[in-house]
C-alpha cells in the first residue's frame, strides 16, 4: 500500500469501476491541450501573409526606389504619413505584423489587444485616405465601378477589429491571467 500522507484520510469505499473509467476520461480530457478555433488560426496567417507582403514592399522600396510600383505602394498601401520614407514604414508594418500574428499563434491575451489596435489604427488611416482623396480622384484604375483600395482595406480592418472586440468566446479563448 502507497504511503499516507498524515492528516488524510482514505476513502471507506473503492470507487466502483464503471466511474473510475469515467474520472481518467474526463482526467485525459483536461490535460489535452484545447483546439485552436479554425478564425483564430486564420488571423494569424493573414498577419504573417501580412507582415510577408510588407517586407517583400520594404525591399522594393529599398531597392528600386524610383520605380513606378513603389510609387504606387507608397501612395496607395503605405498607411503611415509621408515624413517616413516608405522602406522603413513597411518594414515597421512587416515586424509588427509577424509580432502580432507569432503572439495570436500563441494566444497570448496581449495579441488580442494589439490587433485590435493595430487594426483599429489601419482602419482610422484608410478612412482618412479615402475620405482625402475622394473629391480629388476618379475610379481606381480608370474603371467605373471598381471599388477604392483604401475603401476595401478600411472595410476589412473595421471587420477584423469587431471580430476581435465582439465576437462571442472571443475572451474565453485568450484567456486574461497573471504571470503568464
Amino acid at each position: 500500500m502507497a504511503q499516507q500522507i498524515k492528516g488524510i484520510v482514505p476513502p471507506p469505499f473503492r470507487m466502483p469501476a464503471a466511474f473510475e473509467g469515467e474520472r481518467k476520461r474526463l482526467a485525459l480530457k483536461r490535460a489535452a491541450k484545447p483546439e485552436v478555433p479554425l478564425l483564430i488560426t486564420l488571423f494569424a496567417w493573414y498577419c504573417f501573409i501580412r507582415g510577408t507582403a510588407d517586407l517583400a514592399l520594404a525591399a522594393l522600396a529599398r531597392s528600386f526606389s524610383g520605380s513606378a510600383v513603389v510609387a504606387f505602394a507608397a501612395t496607395h498601401l503605405n498607411p503611415i504619413p509621408p515624413p517616413f520614407p516608405p522602406a522603413f514604414a513597411f518594414l515597421v508594418l512587416g515586424l509588427v505584423n509577424f509580432t502580432v500574428g507569432w503572439r495570436w499563434s500563441i494566444r497570448d491575451w496581449r495579441a488580442r489587444w494589439a490587433a485590435m489596435f493595430l487594426s483599429g489604427v489601419t482602419a482610422a488611416s484608410s478612412a482618412y485616405q479615402w475620405i482625402a482623396n475622394r473629391p480629388m480622384a476618379g475610379p481606381l484604375l480608370g474603371v467605373q465601378g471598381l471599388p477604392e483600395s483604401p475603401l476595401i482595406t478600411l472595410i476589412l480592418n473595421v471587420a477584423i477589429c469587431c471580430y476581435l472586440a465582439f465576437y462571442p468566446g472571443m475572451s474565453d479563448a485568450f484567456k486574461e491571467t497573471e504571470g503568464r
